[in-house]
């Protein structure tokens, strides 16, 4: 692999043959660290540096107008130039990702966004048998537990995650609705509603229901057996007179309800087909990198597509079309709440015609049927209780069900939840990455083990990476040994074979050495960057075998037994 760069920051020129192991040294503010900045921008394709675009002529060497950057191999290039921050690629250059080329690092990141990098790299994601046991660790039904993972596959862990919550907020909601009550977790164990008494701890509805009706039916055989007043009797008579006519209106207006409600839901599913109405961002393909956008505006049945690049004129229309579709579908909806509304209005009509002609029906007979002695207000009193007792034990039925369904549901939301199953599940894989790939590179360099923990803090030999600083605004080596090893290991599960490291010179000789061992062992080829005072003390790589060594002296690099076979000339002169 080639290397050429020309008029790149301070170098001039530099032309590196890579393979191996290859180190490019100098004294300072020569060019070391431009000739590893623009060969990581040629491999990368990230050219600005943080600069932005009209500033790029900084990156020109001065005097020059162009400044230019390219890697070579066999059947591939890689390029790039400034100040235009344009790349170029033929063929397939071999992947070196930002981490790779020593352009970002997981330490860069804060502990939300390293557990999200890892969690990619590592592959943590939860499968279907992680999930159904911690459900079923929790207690939940491998049956629900199914149909939830079925929705994540489908609408995605967040989506649902945000649904489940959002779910769970409503069955507060329906316990604060059947208690009236604020929710609160002490009160869900300790409320007791209205009329409770002990005893119904063991009751059922339905032998309270008994116990009802039959109370009901004494009050009325006594008060028929009083008396049946004709002002009563009158009063269901007109009551029921037109209950033929009720019903055929009831029955009218749930047709209507029901075609008005068809209606809605064809325009929902119309609005949610349209195409979206914005340009894709923010989503990408893990393999391809290529853009991703949402297929469908809204709806259950979106997935993901390559984006395309929508004109004007077509979001223009786009957004047009959505507009009048929700224009359409709030007309409908009101169409459909006012037809519903007035079927529950006809219903209850021909429910209350039916009542009066069965009240009239029951008074008739039960005229004859009670005894006038009957004490009426005590068998008022009698049913009020059977009401009351009823009426206590279903509201605390009621709320039991939400509350049952409530403790499923908070079960769910911790284990979808960021610190839940995908966290565990990171830390028992970041044991095993702390245990293998970490360790290992830090084995060969002699070096304390780098570790990531549960919390995405990073240590070296037990010390928080914080605490590794020195004074000023450069690494320290301890903290030069934790980036390095990261960036290595993580290099390497990115299926990358070069990295590019810079600033290697705050490591002793001991440790420079291990940085070899450490690159060596892990069979890994890297462009390194190095100060030394002069090229007499530089490794020669090339007479070892381990790839090559290159002095950059006022913007020129040279190889290094170039230079010292120069130096020879001159000293026997």
């Amino acid at each position: 692999m080639q290397i050429r760069i020309r008029d790149f920051q301070v170098v001039e020129r530099a032309d590196l043959l890579a393979g191996g192991l290859v180190l490019v040294t100098g004294k300072n503010a020569q060019g070391k660290s431009s000739v590893l900045k623009a060969t990581a921008a040629a491999l990368t394709g990230q050219l600005q540096f943080g600069l932005p675009k009209k500033d790029a002529k900084a990156l020109v060497r001065a005097g020059a107008s162009t400044a230019t950057a390219a890697v070579q191999g066999a059947d591939w290039t890689a390029g790039a130039t400034w100040p235009k921050c344009e790349a170029n690629t033929t063929g397939q250059p071999p992947k070196v990702t930002p981490i790779a080329a020593g352009l970002t690092s997981l330490l860069d990141l804060s502990a939300k966004d390293r557990a999200k990098l890892l969690a990619d790299l590592l592959k943590t994601a939860p499968d279907r048998a992680d999930f159904v046991a911690a459900c079923a660790d929790a207690s939940i039904s491998e049956a629900i537990a199914a149909q939830v993972w079925a929705d994540i596959e489908g609408k995605g862990w967040d989506a649902k995650a945000a649904e489940v919550s959002d779910k769970g907020a409503r069955l507060k909601g329906q316990w604060e609705q059947a208690t009236g009550q604020r929710f609160g977790t002490e009160k869900v164990r300790t409320w007791r509603p209205d009329g409770w008494t002990d005893d119904l701890d063991g009751a059922s509805l339905d032998d309270l229901q008994a116990e009802m009706g039959e109370a009901q039916q004494e009050l009325e055989r006594a008060v028929a057996a009083a008396a049946v007043g004709q002002a009563e009797l009158d009063r269901l008579t007109v009551a029921c007179a037109e209950i033929d006519e009720l019903k055929e209106r009831s029955i009218e207006a749930q047709m209507v309800a029901t075609r008005a409600a068809t209606a809605y839901g064809t325009a929902q599913r119309e609005r949610d087909a349209l195409p979206p109405a914005a340009q894709a961002k923010g989503l990408t393909c893990p393999c391809c990198n290529a853009a991703l956008q949402l297929s469908h505006n809204m709806g259950a049945d979106q997935k993901l597509v390559q984006a395309e690049q929508i004109g004007d004129d077509e979001l223009k229309k786009r957004r047009d079309a959505i507009a009048a579709a929700d224009g359409k579908l709030s007309r409908l909806k009101g169409e459909r709440d006012t037809a519903e509304r007035l079927a529950t209005d006809a219903q209850r009509a021909y429910q209350a015609a039916q009542q009066a002609e069965r009240q009239l029906t029951e008074l008739r007979k039960k005229a004859s049927g009670g005894q006038p002695g009957d004490d009426v207000e005590a068998l008022r009193a009698r049913v009020s209780t059977a009401e009351a007792r009823h009426r206590a034990l279903k509201a605390k039925e009621d709320a039991d069900r939400v509350v049952n369904l409530l403790a499923v549901n908070l079960a769910m939301q911790a284990i979808m939840a960021p610190a839940g199953l995908r966290q565990a599940k990171l830390v028992k894989v970041l044991d095993t990455f702390n245990g293998g790939p970490l360790r290992s590179l830090c084995e060969a360099a002699g070096w304390g083990d780098v570790r990531i923990e549960p919390d995405m803090g990073v240590t070296y030999g037990g010390r928080p990476y914080e605490q590794l600083a020195g004074l000023g605004p450069q690494l320290s080596s301890d903290q030069f040994r934790v980036y390095t090893t990261l960036q290595v290991a993580l290099a390497q599960v990115q299926g990358c074979e070069l990295v590019i490291l810079d600033g290697a010179d705050v490591l002793d000789q001991k440790g420079r050495g291990g940085l070899l061992k450490m690159l060596r062992g892990a069979g890994m080829g890297a462009l390194i960057g190095m100060t030394f005072s002069a090229p007499d003390v530089v490794p020669d790589l090339d007479a070892r075998g381990m790839g090559r060594a290159y002095w950059i002296d006022g913007g020129i690099a040279r190889p290094l037994g170039e230079v010292m076979a120069e130096k020879s000339r001159k000293e026997a002169a």
